[in-house]
């Protein structure tokens, strides 16, 4: 097949290429939109345009074409313009909510960012300097994750506004690699808006130990992942705790990582043939019709307040105290789409 980018530069590239590997034959920039070949994959991201401006392109696309797949990729605001998954015979996409969750629609894990070196064996737990390391933006989640681990072992901790380091020099991807290479618990609060980060998925490829977060009403990537050997908590103090515990245990550490690491190994390989089952099957355009004519994909105006619900159960209680005290940012970005969803038509 042939795989379609409407968004260029993506940063989760080299992933969706991971996971598609041999099904894809050939591939094309197309940020005009003037593609309209057959068997073809499409992808567009919800960062780079929002999804209603491209309803008549794929209204096209599906009268001239047989085969019509897309990749919905950057959706972690839940943005809406859902409606437009009608046009095609199966949807993949990033980010999993119960607002996209049906028969023809496959959610797929966020995965690394590109670049991330998978170089196959990692060194052992027991062998590597840090005992945590966390570099990037402290926000949200991340201040009482900082707080929690801080005096934990040797470790690498930057409270930065990007991906610096102590000195506030702007590290390589190579050298963020290779700090999370050399450590053996990695934190992985949530990101900009919800609970999924392509740190979890750097940190498994890397062979550290990801710490990840649950809330009282969403256990995230158990429902993304299904029954996942990686260490889940309700509050970051737990988190310490079981670290502290296991970083003691060098054995039991050593036997976490492993089972961490082919578990990961296994996903990854059911995953794909997950996809290349789904994309050989048959069309679920039908399916993909039902969904599209479902109210709340019809109408903004009942999408927008179940968005801002399923938003929110990511949310900690004390992360959603400090996004409201600073309105910019992730509420920002919220507000600007619930306009563009306010001021579009009805989806016919």
């Amino acid at each position: 097949m042939k795989l379609v980018w409407h968004a260029n530069n993506l940063l989760e590239a080299d992933w969706i290429r991971d996971l598609l590997g041999t099904l894809i034959d050939q591939e094309a920039l197309d940020l005009d939109c003037s593609c309209f070949d057959d068997n073809t994959i499409h992808v567009v991201s919800s960062n780079w345009k929002p999804l209603p401006q491209y309803e008549s392109y794929f209204a096209q696309c599906r009268s001239r074409c047989k085969t019509l797949i897309l990749f919905h990729a950057s959706d972690e605001y839940f943005s809406g313009g859902n409606a437009l998954y009608r046009h095609f015979d199966l949807v993949l996409r990033n980010f999993r909510t119960y607002l996209t969750t049906g028969p023809g629609i496959l959610s797929l894990p966020f995965g690394y960012s590109n670049g991330t070196r998978r170089s196959g064996d990692s060194k052992p737990a027991k062998e590597r300097r840090y005992a945590w390391s966390f570099t990037g933006e402290i926000k949200a989640s991340r201040i009482d994750m900082a707080a929690a681990m801080e005096g934990f072992g040797d470790n690498l901790f930057t409270r930065t506004a990007s991906i610096d380091d102590a000195a506030g020099r702007k590290l390589s991807k190579a050298e963020f690699d290779a700090i999370l290479s050399d450590t053996v618990f990695s934190p992985c609060p949530m990101g900009n808006v919800i609970l999924e980060t392509w740190r979890l998925y750097e940190s498994l490829e890397l062979g550290c130990i990801p710490l990840i977060e649950r809330r009282p009403s969403l256990d995230y990537y158990r429902t993304l992942l299904g029954d996942h050997p990686v260490p889940t908590f309700a509050s970051w103090r737990k988190a310490r705790l079981f670290a502290e515990t296991l970083y003691a245990d060098k054995h039991s550490l050593a036997q976490l990582q492993t089972h961490i690491g082919d578990w990961w190994a296994t996903e990854k390989g059911k995953l794909r043939a997950t996809l290349q089952t789904a994309i050989a099957g048959p069309s679920q355009s039908a399916a993909l019709n039902r969904f599209a004519a479902l109210p709340h994909n019809r109408y903004p105006v009942l999408y927008e307040p179940l968005r801002l619900a399923e938003l929110l159960r990511h949310q900690s209680t004390a992360s959603l105290r400090r996004r409201l005290m600073r309105p910019t940012g992730p509420l920002k970005r919220i507000t600007r789409d619930a306009l563009r969803l306010q001021s579009r038509k009805p989806a016919s």
